[in-house]
Order: C-alpha cells, then structure tokens, then sequence
C-alpha cells in the first residue's frame, strides 16, 4: 500500500513539474531574444559614439599635423574607426607642386593611427610633366610600403590599405 502511495505520488509530481514546461521554455526563449536585441543595441550605440569619437580626434588631429601653403594643390582626409583593432585610423591624401616642377606635381598618401600618432603606411609618387622636346609624361612611385610590405602602384596602396579602413 505504501509503495503505491509512493508511485501514485511519484507520477502526480512529475505530471506537476512537467505542466507548463513548454510555456516556461516558450517565456525564457522569448525574454532571451529580447536581451540580444538589447545587446545588439547597445553595442550599435557604443560603435557610433566610437566613430564620432574617431572623427573628432582624426579632424583634430589633422588640424594640428597638417598644414597648406602656397604649393599645395589638395590637402584632405578620410577616417575610420577600426572595431577589431580599436583604432581610430585616417588617410591623408596630399598633393603638391614641387619646386620649379612647372605643371609637374607630387602625390603623397599616408596612413596613420590617430590615437597613436603611428604611420602605418606611406605612399609617394611624382607625376612629372614635359613639353619639350615631346610632351610626355613621367610617373614614378617614389615610396610605396604598409609596415615590411612593398607595393608598386596606388591601387596595391590602397590593397594594403583597405583592410584597415573597412572592418
């Protein structure tokens, strides 16, 4: 009698305890997609603040490395705020004629870390114009290199370049 009991009482716990299982689960499944999205908003803001950040600092810093004079043709940048690296990084894009080049000028593009204040990467190439005794032009790539990397042209400058500036 006692071990009936005891089954009787076994199965009316365990009928008990499953009872609402699913609605729990349903509920707990539920409340855990709203914590991700809460996440994923949170760390949507936190990566805007950072770019602002990152823009403010690379103007900044700009401001205070960089300067035009009469020589200078194009002066400009562009940033970016590297989420895996954390890094705040920005290219500048410098253009120049040289002294008593004529029509001649000079291309030089380097990539720094702002918080750093570390090159990373120089690129420099002059584009030499001549009238006489044929028009022609000259292009050379002076400096082309990101850390122990080499390059011949602008566009594996900016191959080397893009992996920071895109993640």
């Amino acid at each position: 009698m006692m071990r009936m009991a005891m089954t009787v009482f076994g199965v009316v716990l365990h009928m008990a305890i499953g009872c609402g299982q699913d609605e729990k689960i349903a509920g707990l499944e539920k409340r855990n997609q709203e914590l991700n999205a809460e996440v994923d908003k949170s760390h949507a803001t936190t990566n805007y603040v950072l770019q602002a950040k990152c823009s403010k600092e690379a103007k900044t810093w700009f401001n205070e490395n960089w300067a035009r004079d009469k020589d200078t043709d194009l002066l400009n940048f562009t940033n970016h705020y590297n989420r895996s690296l954390n890094k705040c990084f920005i290219l500048v894009e410098y253009h120049y004629d040289g002294p008593g080049l004529g029509d001649s000028w000079t291309n030089d593009l380097s990539f720094w870390d702002v918080y750093e204040n570390v090159k990373y990467a120089n690129f420099h190439e002059n584009h030499m114009i001549f009238f006489k005794p044929n028009a022609r032009t000259d292009d050379r790539v002076i400096t082309c290199e990101q850390s122990d990397k080499k390059c011949k042209t602008v566009e594996e400058f900016d191959e080397l370049v893009n992996p920071y500036m895109n993640n």
